[in-house]
């Protein structure tokens, strides 16, 4: 579906000459990307709003999709698993934040852990993300600062907001499991 959404909205910037013949692989790709993002991001906010949790669920977002951005990972075989996983993620960070109770030695456990894991692994390379070795290096220095901003942004939230605190904590945790890439070898959907 997104697959044909995205090649007619290609062939009408063709039709309309925004862009040429030779330029539509690019952006049905890009148009993909956009809209899978889009469907994503209102199925994660029905759902925080359904449960009315759209203040974690704004974290969520926030937390997961910049530091991603910038660490790579994991990446899906299709939009509709990658749309799948994302969501299990995002049930799984809240579900643990709500009934799974942390306190400050979790987070400086996982601000050790984290930032080994990012500072080894970090930037992923993808097939469809190619850097070169300067920007590698910028995207790793980057995720370690947000890294560390979001624990401590958790750390001082905890005695405030402590769903807040749980929130950014379970949602770092799978930013750092999903920079394991478990399928380098095709071309996958970013989660």
């Amino acid at each position: 579906m997104l697959t044909k959404l995205s090649n007619k909205l290609a062939i009408r910037l063709v039709r309309n000459q925004i862009i040429s013949n030779e330029e539509v692989d690019i952006y049905v790709y890009g148009f993909e990307l956009i809209l899978s993002f889009l469907f994503s991001t209102f199925i994660i906010f029905s759902v925080g709003l359904c449960f009315n949790c759209i203040l974690e669920t704004i974290v969520f977002l926030i937390v997961f999709i910049s530091l991603r951005s910038f660490t790579g990972g994991y990446h899906a075989l299709s939009y509709a698993y990658c749309t799948f996983v994302t969501l299990l993620v995002y049930a799984s960070s809240m579900l643990l934040s709500n009934y799974l109770p942390i306190n400050y030695i979790f987070f400086i456990l996982l601000f050790v852990v984290g930032s080994m894991i990012i500072f080894v692994f970090s930037p992923v390379k993808n097939p469809n993300k190619i850097f070169s070795a300067q920007k590698a290096s910028l995207y790793k220095r980057t995720s370690l600062v947000m890294f560390s901003a979001f624990c401590i942004v958790g750390l001082v939230s905890y005695s405030m907001i402590p769903e807040i605190s749980c929130t950014i904590f379970y949602t770092l945790c799978a930013d750092i499991i999903l920079i394991f890439p478990k399928n380098t070898k095709n071309k996958g959907k970013e989660i």
